[in-house]
């Protein structure tokens, strides 16, 4: 660990995670910055070092996650829902809503939907490599009791589920897979879903069963991925995988 990671204490990045997941419409980086004690420069340098992305970036992704919410629990205008969680521009908050979920605001009412009467179905969406990676996905043992739990997983570009992945595969029933490498895309992840779980649970769980592989994957090999419910106040699941695009 570096020491410019060790010189933030627990309690003190307990404090700014729970301003952010409370505040996140109104805060800015200098107001988590004050939390932490830190200029706001070096602030941007621990908080990238924790958590893989900076503090700017994390509070967009919580308050997509919010949006999210809003959009499935309420009828609100989406423009309503934009102001709500911090943004003055409709069209600003349609285009971070696109990068960050994967679809626009208004499709994901739509989604929601149609994966009512159709849950996803198993397919692949792997990128075309000659050497790939072996991953046994290690489940709870609650999770798999209930039935075949859908599982997704898939490269992204950094180490946090923003956006659609660039390339991954859905299974039901297995306890292994074999993975393309995917250039430019190192950080291996994956999100369990149990079976015949609601278009809420697919779309914005309430409690998600997650798993990250802690370095990023540059060669071929075999690895275990281990599948565990999130944390609280940690990294929102913001994509709308492309296994429920596809539905």
């Amino acid at each position: 660990m570096s020491p410019v990671t060790r010189a933030l204490t627990e309690e003190r990045w307990a404090s700014v995670l729970d301003a952010a997941h409370e505040h996140a419409a109104m805060l800015t980086v200098a107001d988590l910055a004050d939390v932490a004690g830190y200029s706001p420069f070096h602030f941007s340098r621990v908080f990238a070092a924790h958590v893989g992305i900076g503090p700017g970036q994390y509070l967009t992704v919580l308050r997509i996650d919010a949006a999210k919410r809003l959009l499935l629990a309420d009828p609100w205008p989406v423009v309503d829902v934009a102001a709500e969680v911090g943004f003055d521009s409709l069209s600003s908050f349609s285009r971070r809503f696109r990068d960050t979920v994967g679809v626009p605001p208004a499709h994901l009412r739509r989604l929601a939907d149609r994966i009512g009467d159709r849950p996803p179905r198993p397919f692949s969406m792997l990128s075309v490599s000659r050497a790939a990676v072996h991953v046994v996905l290690d489940l709870p043992a609650d999770l798999g009791s209930r039935a075949d739990p859908s599982v997704w997983v898939g490269w992204y570009p950094q180490p946090a589920p923003i956006g659609l992945p660039r390339s991954g595969v859905l299974v039901s029933g297995r306890t292994d897979v074999d993975l393309p490498l995917c250039d430019g895309a190192p950080f291996l992840l994956g999100f369990a879903v149990a079976a015949r779980a609601d278009p809420w649970e697919q779309l914005v769980p309430s409690a998600p069963v997650v798993a990250a592989h802690p370095l990023p994957v540059v060669g071929p090999g075999r690895l275990t991925l281990h599948f565990g419910v999130q944390e609280t106040r940690r990294m929102p699941m913001l994509s709308a995988l492309p296994s429920l695009c596809r539905s």
